[in-house]
C-alpha cells in the first residue's frame, strides 16, 4: 500500500510482489490476452449505459481507445516486474482518471468486473487440470495481488492529484476572495481542475451578479440623487405655491364672510318683502271684496232706477189721462155756460197741473235715463275695476309666491355660503398643515440627498469588470461610470 495522508512523507512499500508471484506472470499474461478483451467489452458497455460514466466517455470511439489503452496496460503489467516504471504507468492512469473526473468508485468497480471475468476464465479454461491446487491458488492470488497493487498506485495518484487540485483551488479562491475583499470585482478563477468547474462557474456567477448589483446600486444612487434634487426643487416650489394659496385662501375667507353676511341680510330683507307682499295680498283681497260689494250696490241702484222709471211712466200716463179729463171738463163747462165757469176754472187748473206733472215726469224720466246711463257706466267702470283688481290680486299672489321662493332660496344660499365658509376655513387649516409638511419634506429630501451621496462614494470604491455585456441594452451611463471608476483605481 502506498496511499498516505496529506502532509505525510511517502513510506516504503508495505506489500511487494515476490519471485513466487513473478513466476506465474507469463501464465497470467497469457490468460489476460485471451480473456481481457471480452472483459473490457463488458466493462465499457457498462460505462456507456451508466448515466454518470457515459458523460465522461460519451461515444464509442473514445471508449474503444480507452479499452485499447487499458488492455495494453494489463498486458504490460504482467510482462515484467512491477517496478518504478510500472508504478508510474499505473499512477499516470490514476492522474488521467482524476483529470477527467472519474471517481475512484467507478475505477474500482470496473476493475472488479474485469477481475471477475479473468478469474472465471482461469477456472474454466483448463488451467486447473494442468496445475495443482497450490499452483492454481498462487496464480489467482498473484492476479488479485497485482491488481490491488496496480489500483493502489492509481489511487495514490488520485490522492496526490486531488491534493494538488485542492491546493490550486484554495490558492486561486483565496487570491480571488482577497481581491473581492479589496473591492476588486474583476477577480477570475480560470484554469481550475475539471472537478472544480462548478465552483468556478458559481464564483464567476457570484462575482458578475455582485458587479451587476453594485452597478444597479450605483444607478439607484444616481437616480436617488437626481430624484432628491428634483423633489427638493418641487418641494420648494410647492412651499411657495402653498404660501400663496394660504394667502389667497385668507383673502377668499374674508370675501366669503362679507358675501355670506350680505346674503344673510338679503335673506332677512326677502323675508320682510315676503311679509309685506303677503299683507298687500291680504289688503288686495279685501279691496276685491269691496269692489264686488260696490258692483252689487251699483246693480241695485240700476234696478232701482229702472223701477223709478216705470213709476214715472205711470205718473206720465196718469198726467196724460188727467189732461184729457181736464180738456173734456173744459168742453163740458163751456157748454154749461155761466153755470160751468167755476168748473172751467177748475178744469184749467187741473189741466195746468197735469201739464206741469207731465213736464215734471218728463224731466224726472230724463234725469232717470241720465242717471241710469251714469249708473250703467259706473257699473261698467266698477266691473272693470273689479277685473283689474282681480288681476292685481293674481299678480300680488304670484309676487307673494315668488317672494316666498326668493326668501327660501336666500335662506338656502345663506346656509350654503356658511358651509362654504366653514370649508374654506378648513382648507386654510389644511393648507397651513401642508406648508408644515412641505417643510418637513424639504428636510427629509436634503437628508436623502446626503445619504445618496454617501452611498455613491461607497459604490465608487468598487472596481467593476469592464464588460459592457454586464449592462442592460441601451444603458451606457453606468457603464461609463464603471470605466471612470476603473481609471481612478488604476
Amino acid at each position: 500500500m502506498t496511499v498516505t495522508a496529506v502532509g505525510e512523507s511517502q513510506p516504503e512499500d508495505f506489500v511487494t510482489l515476490t519471485d513466487r508471484n513473478y513466476r506465474v506472470f507469463p501464465r497470467i499474461k497469457s490468460l489476460v490476452e485471451r480473456s481481457a478483451d471480452k472483459a473490457l467489452k463488458l466493462l465499457y458497455a457498462r460505462i456507456g449505459s451508466h448515466p454518470v460514466t457515459a458523460q465522461l466517455l460519451p461515444n464509442a470511439e473514445i471508449r474503444n481507445r480507452a479499452a485499447s489503452a487499458q488492455y495494453k496496460h494489463w498486458v504490460n503489467l504482467f510482462s515484467g516486474q512491477f517496478d518504478a516504471p510500472a508504478k508510474a504507468r499505473s499512477a499516470n492512469i490514476g492522474e488521467v482518471h482524476s483529470r477527467v473526473g472519474l471517481a475512484p468508485t467507478y475505477y474500482i468497480g470496473g476493475y472488479a468486473l474485469v477481475l471477475e471475468e479473468v478469474i472465471s476464465a482461469a477456472l474454466t479454461s483448463g488451467l486447473h487440470t494442468r496445475l495443482n491446487g497450490r499452483e492454481m491458488g498462487n496464480l489467482i492470488a498473484t492476479l488479485v495481488k497485482t491488481a490491488l497493487l496496480d489500483m493502489d498506485a492509481a489511487l495514490s495518484a488520485y490522492s496526490v492529484a486531488e491534493q494538488r487540485d485542492r491546493t490550486t483551488v484554495l490558492t486561486s479562491v483565496g487570491e480571488a476572495l482577497a481581491k473581492v475583499a479589496n473591492c476588486d470585482l474583476r477577480a477570475q478563477l480560470d484554469g481550475l481542475p475539471a472537478g472544480y468547474k462548478a465552483l468556478a462557474e458559481d464564483f464567476h456567477t457570484m462575482r458578475r451578479r455582485i458587479s451587476e448589483i453594485i452597478e444597479e446600486i450605483a444607478d439607484a444612487a444616481d437616480n436617488i440623487n437626481t430624484g432628491a434634487g428634483q423633489i427638493s426643487a418641487a418641494a420648494h416650489d410647492l412651499a411657495i405655491r402653498t404660501e400663496q394659496q394660504s394667502s389667497s385662501l385668507a383673502s377668499t375667507t374674508e370675501v366669503m364672510q362679507e358675501i355670506t353676511q350680505g346674503m344673510i341680510d338679503c335673506a332677512t330683507n326677502a323675508k320682510q318683502v315676503n311679509h309685506s307682499v303677503s299683507q298687500a295680498n291680504i289688503e288686495a283681497c279685501k279691496g276685491g271684496e269691496i269692489v264686488e260689494s260696490a258692483v252689487a250696490a251699483m246693480d241695485k241702484i240700476k234696478n232701482s232706477s229702472l223701477e223709478i222709471a216705470k213709476i214715472t211712466e205711470v205718473i206720465e200716463a196718469i198726467a196724460f189721462q188727467t189732461n184729457l179729463l181736464a180738456l173734456n171738463a173744459g168742453v163740458e163747462a163751456a157748454r154749461a155756460g155761466e153755470a160751468g165757469k167755476g168748473f172751467a176754472v177748475v178744469a184749467n187748473e187741473v189741466r195746468a197741473l197735469a201739464h206741469r206733472t207731465t213736464e215734471s215726469a218728463k224731466n224726472i224720466k230724463e234725469l232717470i235715463s241720465k242717471s241710469g246711463a251714469d249708473v250703467h257706466e259706473g257699473v261698467e267702470l266698477v266691473g272693470q275695476t273689479g277685473k283689474a283688481l282681480e288681476q292685481i290680486i293674481q299678480q300680488v299672489s304670484t309676487a307673494t309666491e315668488q317672494a316666498k321662493e326668493i326668501s327660501e332660496f336666500a335662506d338656502k344660499q345663506a346656509s350654503s355660503l356658511q358651509r362654504v365658509n366653514r370649508s374654506i376655513a378648513e382648507m386654510d387649516v389644511t393648507t397651513q398643515q401642508n406648508a408644515a409638511m412641505v417643510e418637513q419634506s424639504n428636510a427629509a429630501t436634503r437628508a436623502l440627498d446626503s445619504q445618496a451621496s454617501t452611498l455613491k462614494q461607497l459604490v465608487d470604491k468598487f472596481i467593476l469588470e469592464r464588460r459592457e455585456k454586464l449592462r442592460p441594452e441601451g444603458d451606457k451611463s453606468t457603464w461609463k461610470r464603471s470605466l471612470d471608476v476603473g481609471r481612478r483605481a488604476a
